[in-house]
């Protein structure tokens, strides 16, 4: 009998995988997109997946508790399987088309997207190259369980720089170390000094809002559905709307994400006005990134928090913008993100069945608006690009890259920035959103922007 390759999960990966078996209508898998001009290289393509592979190993796991131990019961292990590049790797040749990235995205939705990968039966990670005339896209599809937006671009920085090292037969350090504790990582200890009275009192505060006040839907039907098919949407804000935009934010004092927080608000405020009473109270979830600034690990360092108005106090941008400034400050100051993450280590002894089954009957009640995500300025290969800051995968050029988020019974943007101009996404279920409302929010998201 082979010898199995198991490791540790980390509890983010397993409660990422469990919330997405229980929550009808959550797919945790994103996308992302690099549009390439140049030549690409099949062959260094799989021979530069097959060296990310052995070195973030995570990529090349299932996750499964079927495996000889009473520990099994409690929690899962990641099994390394024996997946090469070849095998991940699918290529499309469309020589009759000439996409841009919007029909390029419309094409895999309508033909590629997996809405779910199951990640005990298959390895979280698919590439996809579509290629065309002098253009390619490149499509990283990654599962949420193996790693946050951050961990997941550190794999495509790594890729990319084998890839140049293969494309331009460089000689390369051989034999890398692979990162087997990057695994099992955050290994998150618990901390009796987080259930202090100034720190679990307004933790518990804010969770019960929830409860007290459910949150506005963009829909106006009580609740969607728990099925539909795969909706995306792709926007771009030019390099001078984003230093518009960056300006707007400095007069008041705010960040660009205090910004985006508020045309979310403005523009879920707008949409609902039709069912949403001004006494309704708007979520938005933003994901909280717990990173040290040097930490390039395959993993899930990640919570988040909710900020959330009234729809009646949401008003023009100045005082909204006041208003987020001091909701963020209460959230860092009473550690919201950091107390979610300590907490989730009262699930480690509880066992795997029972665990799901709390999280079936917890995570309905706790469903946002919406999501809103900002990966910041994206650098994949800042030692290779031209003088107009366009970066490079050999000797193509990245002209653009787009992250579609996952998909779920609520919308979820998505914002990154590349070479001065920032990608606006959005995903979300069609038992939500049709394609075309998906579209029209998009649109007035970006307007709003810009008011």
């Amino acid at each position: 009998m082979a010898e199995r390759h198991l490791f540790p999960a980390s509890i983010v990966d397993e409660l990422t995988y469990c919330v997405e078996g229980v929550a009808s209508g959550l797919h945790l898998v994103y996308t992302w997109i690099f549009t390439l001009e140049g030549e690409v290289s099949t062959e260094a393509i799989q021979k530069a997946l097959d060296k990310t592979l052995n070195y973030y190993p995570k990529c090349k796991c299932i996750l499964t508790n079927n495996y000889p131990s009473y520990k099994r019961w409690f929690r899962y292990r990641w099994e390394r399987t024996k997946s090469t590049g070849r095998d991940i790797l699918q290529e499309i040749e469309l020589p009759d088309h000439d996409f841009n990235i919007e029909e390029a995205v419309d094409y895999y939705v309508c033909n590629h997207v997996p809405l779910s990968i199951d990640i005990s039966s298959h390895i979280p990670l698919k590439v996809l190259l579509i290629r065309q005339p002098k253009r390619a896209f490149l499509f990283f599809i990654l599962h949420h369980a193996v790693a946050d937006g951050v961990g997941s671009l550190s794999f495509i920085q790594k890729f990319i720089t084998y890839y140049e090292d293969i494309f331009y037969q460089r000689e390369t350090v051989e034999n890398q170390p692979a990162r087997f504790e990057d695994i099992s990582v955050p290994e998150i200890p618990f901390r009796w000094d987080y259930l202090a009275p100034h720190r679990i009192r307004p933790y518990l505060s804010y969770n019960s809002l929830f409860r007290k006040e459910p949150p506005v839907r963009l829909y106006p039907h009580k609740f969607p559905g728990e099925s539909g098919t795969f909706v995306a949407g792709i926007r771009t804000v030019s390099s001078q709307r984003l230093e518009a935009i960056g300006t707007i934010a400095k007069k008041n004092q705010a960040t660009i994400n205090d910004y985006l927080l508020a045309t979310t608000f403005q523009t879920a405020k707008m949409w609902s006005r039709g069912w949403a009473g001004q006494s309704e109270r708007i979520y938005v979830t933003v994901p909280m990134n717990l990173r040290s600034p040097e930490d390039c690990t395959m993993s899930n360092i990640l919570s988040s928090a909710n900020v959330s108005f009234r729809a009646d106090v949401i008003g023009d941008k100045e005082k909204l913008l006041q208003l987020i400034r001091e909701e963020m400050t209460a959230l860092t100051k009473n550690d919201i993100a950091q107390t979610m993450a300590n907490l989730s280590c009262f699930l480690k002894p509880i066992p795997i069945t029972l665990r799901k089954l709390l999280l079936k009957y917890s995570i309905p009640g706790f469903s946002p608006t919406l999501l809103l995500s900002n990966l910041g300025v994206l650098s994949p290969n800042p030692s290779h690009k031209d003088e107009k800051g366009f970066h490079y995968l050999g000797p193509a050029r990245i002209c653009n890259i787009h992250l579609i988020p996952n998909a779920g019974t609520w919308p979820d943007l998505l914002v990154s920035t590349y070479n001065k101009q920032m990608a606006v996404t959005i995903a979300v279920l069609s038992s939500c959103f049709s394609p075309e409302e998906a579209e029209r929010f998009l649109n007035c998201f970006v307007s709003n922007l810009m008011e």
